[in-house]
């Protein structure tokens, strides 16, 4: 299906969890020129980061799996209650147009448009009707586990939520055509394929991935070969992994995560049970 672009008036408000220090450069860099190349509407792209001052400071996420699990229930506060806004983790490749997500229609008392099994790594939210719903921000924001609470409370009250397409956050391909998949999420960390890239370049700079775990090959050779091509399309037309961080070690912000040492994959197809 076609999307009419809109005017340019409109942008589609996206909100991608990602870390401080550049360590996602990669997936940034191919999440932006995916989201970017398939959109018939503008996109505004709010990378939600750890920061040493401003909205995304001051967090508690010593429990988050990642830097910015906890990140995307602020949302709805940082778009002021207001309109809509889509999140996404960084670990995405887009394949569609985000316009079909935006114009998803509501339902009467969702505050929330998900994958149906409670996955939110990407979620649409109804900025509005949730600002009646979550705790105020600064609780959520000073609570080590609120990530953990909220969504076990959300989970409880499925009226909030709504299903879309489950191709919106497909995990690692599953068992589908590419041509199928509308978002692509490489959501089991140990086989993401930019640590091949991002793991080098750290160390060449004196620094470490945030993801301490085990490394292996992805299940899906064509899903490697589809990042590895969009990776190289963004280079082409001019991205730099240095739009996404700086190389000054001043500039560098510290955070705390849990450690990821014993990862086991959550999303059904776990490479080292060879599924």
């Amino acid at each position: 299906m076609k999307w009419e672009r809109k005017s340019s008036m409109e942008s589609i408000k996206l909100f991608v969890g990602c870390a401080p220090n550049g360590e996602d450069a990669e997936t940034q860099m191919v999440l932006e020129y995916t989201a970017k190349k398939h959109s018939s509407m503008p996109i505004d792209i709010t990378w939600m980061k750890h920061e040493t001052e401003g909205f995304w400071s001051g967090w508690k996420g010593e429990t988050w799996a990642t830097p910015f699990s906890g990140f995307r229930w602020a949302i709805p506060a940082a778009c002021d209650y207001k309109g809509q806004a889509i999140y996404m983790d960084s670990d995405m490749i887009v394949l569609a147009d985000l316009a079909e997500l935006w114009n998803n229609r509501w339902n009467d008392s969702a505050i929330i448009q998900m994958k149906g099994d409670w996955r939110t790594c990407v979620a649409k939210w109804n900025c509005q009707r949730a600002g009646q719903v979550l705790p105020n921000i600064e609780m959520i924001k000073s609570v080590p586990n609120a990530h953990q609470q909220l969504f076990s409370a959300i989970q409880q009250r499925p009226h909030l939520q709504q299903s879309f397409d489950r191709q919106w956050n497909n995990f690692d391909g599953e068992n589908d055509k590419l041509e199928d998949i509308k978002i692509l999420h490489y959501t089991d960390m140990a086989s993401q394929m930019h640590l091949k890239r991002a793991i080098p370049r750290l160390q060449s700079e004196g620094r470490s991935h945030w993801y301490d775990g085990e490394v292996r090959e992805h299940r899906r050779a064509d899903v490697q070969e589809l990042f590895d091509k969009y990776y190289q399309e963004a280079l082409d037309s001019g991205m730099k992994l240095t739009d996404y961080y700086s190389l000054d070690s001043k500039d560098w912000i510290g955070y705390t995560k849990e450690s990821q040492k014993d990862y086991k994959a959550n999303n059904g197809f776990d490479g080292s049970q060879g599924q």
